[in-house]
């Protein structure tokens, strides 16, 4: 009997645990709008060293990958803005998830900002494309 309230006991803490990370998944996407952008890549650490971002916010962005990345890696990468502009910043590697029928990997990347300078070019570019290719404030009355 003891080996069942052991096994029951195990898959009840596995079931919190999952939900617990869930939540902290919805939670990160949740923080900040995000911009189905496809704002370019670069890293040493990427697969090919190069990809583009299917969305992207204040917090982070969502990539595209041949190979998974280890949940948990802080990597480096340069943000190539359709502004013209380049950043260079750090992003932790919050979830990964396999697209099967695509052999590829989405990849969750939280941004790590060491200067405010970062976190200023990227919110200048979001409210560049806000302005420049949305009427959603036009149509306030």
């Amino acid at each position: 009997m003891g080996f069942l309230f052991s096994f029951f006991k195990k898959l009840k803490e596995q079931k919190e645990q999952k939900e617990l990370q869930s939540k902290d998944e919805l939670d990160y996407k949740r923080q900040y709008v995000r911009l189905n952008r496809d704002v370019g890549v670069l890293s040493n650490e990427i697969p090919g060293y190069k990809t583009v971002t299917r969305d992207i916010s204040l917090g982070g962005a969502r990539i595209e990958v041949s190979k998974p990345i280890p949940k948990g890696k802080i990597i480096d990468i340069k943000l190539e803005l359709e502004t013209g502009k380049t950043v260079s910043l750090k992003a932790e590697v919050v979830w990964i998830k396999e697209v099967e029928y695509l052999k590829k990997y989405e990849v969750g990347l939280k941004f790590i900002y060491d200067n405010p300078t970062q976190q200023q070019q990227i919110e200048k570019y979001i409210l560049y494309v806000i302005e420049t290719q949305s009427n959603w404030y036009k149509n306030i009355e």
